[in-house]
């Protein structure tokens, strides 16, 4: 997996991804997402165009009422990203390593194979950029901190992406429940119904976090 910083250009045609799920247990043991969160950077700007994927054949219901989703298999999907990303010869960045162990966990073998030379974790350059500009006083340190921690350290002047209260692994298992109970979209309490949204709006914004600050740091050392 690459960590030598990648050009501006390679980090706006990339593919940004964010998992949300229950997270590992307390063995450690990774459980697989409920949904991925892709954002593709426009052409120019800060933009760009989000859609998340519900991978639970259980949640069929939450993707009728999402505007941007679909229900798709998981090993189906990340084969098709594996064969787009080849042809763009373009990465799939990812905030921690998270992602990539994952994918290694759920995806078959022989696409994970195909997709893995795509993969770039940003979370080493985002900590060099951090140290290189001593953003930080000496007595702290960049280890421990979250996304929503380095996106205030490298934006002080931008308000950061809404929290999540709830978090996304309580919000998971109350959407479980809520699918278990009801087959259609419109049998969701507003409750129900605002907790997928909350989940999906939180997904976007670690996407849109992942990729400006990407494209900050691919900016610095692109000119250093």
């Amino acid at each position: 997996m690459s960590q030598e910083p990648l050009t501006p250009d390679q980090f706006r045609n990339a593919t940004y991804l964010d998992f949300e799920g229950e997270g590992a247990t307390q063995d450690h043991v990774n459980k697989k997402p409920h949904l991925a969160g892709l954002f593709s950077p426009s052409e120019k700007g800060n933009s760009g165009r989000y859609e998340c994927v519900f991978f639970k054949e259980a949640w069929k219901p939450v993707s009728n009422g999402i505007n941007q989703a679909n229900h798709v298999d998981f090993d189906s999907f990340f084969d098709d990203l594996a064969n787009r990303l080849k042809e763009a010869d373009a990465y799939l960045v990812f905030w921690s390593i998270h992602e990539s162990d994952v994918l290694k966990e759920f995806l078959a073998t022989d696409i994970y194979t195909k997709l893995e030379p795509r993969f770039y974790n940003l979370l080493p350059l985002a900590r060099r950029y951090i140290n290189r500009r001593e953003i930080l006083g000496e007595e702290d340190s960049v280890r421990g901190k979250s996304l929503e921690d380095y996106f205030e350290l490298i934006y002080p002047n931008r308000s950061p992406f809404a929290p999540f209260p709830l978090g996304a692994a309580e919000a998971c298992r109350r959407i479980d429940k809520a699918c278990e109970a009801h087959r259609r979209w419109r049998q969701f309490s507003e409750k129900q119904k605002s907790n997928v949204r909350g989940l999906v709006k939180y997904n976007e914004g670690d996407c849109r976090s992942t990729w400006l600050i990407a494209k900050r740091i691919g900016n610095y050392f692109s000119s250093q």
